[in-house]
């Protein structure tokens, strides 16, 4: 069933011009919490072992999110993105990978955690077990393999430090209201 459903999300519903149909799917049949205002756009690309799996994992997609076109979300082993994050098109984030050490390649994985206020740019690889820090920013093309700092700015591959965001003090990084 996980397997029809793989198919339905990734060649049919990832290519209905309708961002209510597809945040419906995403949310009422792949069972990923969508937050208000969040939005998953064309051509999005998701690797899941089906409802279930991202329901127990907690798979979540956090309010005015934004998912650009062409992404690929990794939720088999757990996936959390906070609120008002941007992921620039063709971002790849993975939580599963083989491991090399074993004869077999066998599937390990790790849960991805980004928090709220992080922007990640275009083609940006984000690796298994990676924590994302609240208000950070992930330049383009960025292999993330590491835990990146709240507010740090990463780049390059493997991403390193480059920089911290200089917020002006009257925008605080503050958790969204509870009720909108």
């Amino acid at each position: 069933m996980a397997h029809c459903l793989n198919y339905a999300t990734n060649h049919v519903i990832s290519r209905i011009p309708s961002y209510a149909i597809r945040r419906g799917w995403y949310h009422r049949v792949m069972g990923i919490e969508m937050g208000s205002g969040s939005a998953v756009q064309l051509g999005c690309y998701l690797w899941s072992y089906g409802p279930g799996s991202n329901r127990r994992l907690g798979s979540g997609i956090g309010a005015r999110t934004i998912i650009n076109r062409g992404c690929c979300l990794d939720t088999r082993s757990g996936l959390k993105i906070g609120a008002d994050v941007s992921i620039s098109p063709e971002v790849a984030i993975l939580t599963t990978q083989h491991d090399v050490n074993d004869a077999g390649f066998a599937l390990q994985g790790r849960a991805v955690v980004i928090e709220d206020h992080v922007w990640i740019g275009m083609r940006a690889i984000v690796l298994p077990g990676v924590t994302i820090g609240r208000g950070a920013v992930i330049a383009a093309g960025a292999v993330v393999a590491k835990d990146v700092a709240p507010l740090d700015i990463v780049a390059g591959v493997p991403a390193r430090p480059i920089g911290r965001r200089a917020l002006d003090p009257a925008y605080q990084l503050q958790p969204p209201p509870l009720f909108e």
